[in-house]
């Protein structure tokens, strides 16, 4: 009896129609759909009744031909299809034909399913790539922004906000920015990185005159020539000499004077200071040049009483940078006075120590400089508790100083024990045993003795 497969009939007879590229017509069926559809479903080629590249249709195979719907719920379905859709790329050469087809069925995934605006978000705070036109509508856009913005922002919402900027018109993205002030503020951050020009004008348009202001002033230091420097600082002041904020106006000019400053004194500073020089490193050049500090001179170009003035550098930072170079100069004779202030209201016209900073940070700065033992007893006398002179004096090893806090505590047990610790004849130890008769003497002076009538 002739067997099924030998008959020709069989060979020659199917159910399925072929495949072919130049079919247009939609009723001839989808590939792997039967013939005797005469409606292409858009969800067929979802269809889990085939695999990727399988064209088993043994009866084994068919007989296990399970739903995808009796595995997984719609909805959960739904999600998967939105990460698919996200996941496209274009077909590379030599992929074989299961990731051909299905990369194919994720792009028609693009067009028959639009991602929604939470899992495009999510996507983007991983740092995936996302194609984001599938946003048409502003009201999708914004929908989008704000689920980048509630779910941490991050770079995402700069992305975010750049696409929206290509896509809306001015208006409105100005509109969306103004009613989230977050994103602005991120949005700035961005292009003052990469485009301070659009900075600028931006937070102009948005009322931030202040801020741009500042900005404008941090581009003229982006130019290397002094001069453009200077013309860009006096424009500067000019479009500014009419608002209400003088504080800008003073800036402008202190910015100016040391331009100038370093332009024609520059040799005469021994090119210590260039053109991106600071105000205190412009000072310390101009303490080294400095040789009259008895006389608070604001005349003289070079004077570091005048810069100061000029620059506003605070009290406490002109007497830091002084102290420092004075003391590295070994220059020790001329720290008294820049300590010495003579004050006004005084009708006796004495001057008085003063300094800014804790006086304890000079002392030990001095000691680490290693200033002889009569600059730091000078500083160390200053101190008016006579626990803080000794705890500090013995700790940047000042003798005389911890005797003088010793004598304050009268504490003879602690100078004996001092005094032989001392070199034989030394000058230390001949001040610590005068110190200690001192003491001795006024425990038995009158005003000690206790009369008994």
């Amino acid at each position: 009896m002739e067997s099924q497969l030998d008959s020709e009939n069989y060979w020659n007879v199917s159910t399925r129609k072929a495949f072919s590229f130049d079919d247009d017509d939609a009723s001839n069926g989808f590939y792997g759909t039967s013939t005797s559809s005469n409606k292409w479903n858009p969800s067929n080629i979802l269809s889990d009744d085939i695999s990727e590249a399988s064209f088993d249709n043994s009866t084994a195979a068919t007989s296990l031909n399970l739903s995808i719907k009796s595995v997984i719920s719609d909805d959960a379905l739904e999600l998967i299809l939105q990460e698919q859709t996200l996941d496209d790329r274009l077909i590379t050469k030599g992929v074989s034909p299961d990731e051909e087809l299905k990369l194919l069925r994720r792009q028609i995934q693009t067009t028959l399913f639009n991602p929604s605006p939470e899992t495009t978000a999510s996507r983007l705070l991983l740092g995936k790539t996302v194609p984001l036109e599938v946003f048409k509508s502003m009201h999708e856009k914004e929908e989008l922004l704000d689920n980048v913005l509630s779910n941490g922002g991050g770079d995402a919402v700069i992305g975010v906000v750049l696409f929206l900027k290509k896509t809306l018109n001015t208006k409105h993205f100005h509109a969306i920015l103004q009613h989230r002030p977050k994103v602005l503020q991120q949005y700035i951050s961005y292009l003052k990185q990469s485009n301070p020009k659009e900075a600028v004008t931006l937070l102009e348009t948005f009322g931030k005159q202040q801020e741009a202001t500042l900005l404008k002033f941090k581009s003229v230091y982006t130019s290397n020539e002094l001069q453009v420097r200077k013309q860009y600082l006096q424009q500067l002041a000019r479009n500014n000499s009419a608002g209400s904020n003088s504080l800008f106006q003073q800036i402008f000019h202190a910015t100016l004077k040391l331009l100038e400053l370093i332009e024609k004194e520059r040799n005469s500073l021994d090119n210590l200071v260039h053109m991106d020089s600071t105000p205190v490193e412009v000072l310390y050049a101009c303490c080294q040049k400095y040789n009259n500090w008895k006389e608070q001179d604001l005349i003289s170009v070079l004077s570091p009483f005048r810069i100061s003035a000029e620059q506003q550098i605070s009290a406490s930072q002109f007497e830091w940078t002084a102290l420092n170079e004075r003391a590295i100069s070994q220059a020790y004779g001329d720290l008294e006075s820049v300590f010495e202030r003579l004050p006004t209201w005084n009708p006796i016209k004495q001057k008085q120590f003063h300094i800014s900073f804790p006086l304890d940070a000079a002392i030990v700065r001095l000691f680490e400089l290693k200033a002889p033992s009569s600059v730091l007893y000078l500083f160390l006398s200053k101190i008016s508790s006579s626990t803080e002179k000794l705890e500090l004096a013995q700790r940047v090893k000042c003798t005389k100083a911890a005797i003088d806090a010793m004598i304050g505590l009268k504490d003879i047990n602690q100078l004996t024990q001092l005094k032989d610790s001392l070199p034989e004849r030394s000058e230390e130890q001949f001040y610590c045993d005068r110190a200690i008769k001192s003491l001795q003497t006024k425990r038995w002076s009158t005003d000690n003795i206790k009369l008994k009538l």
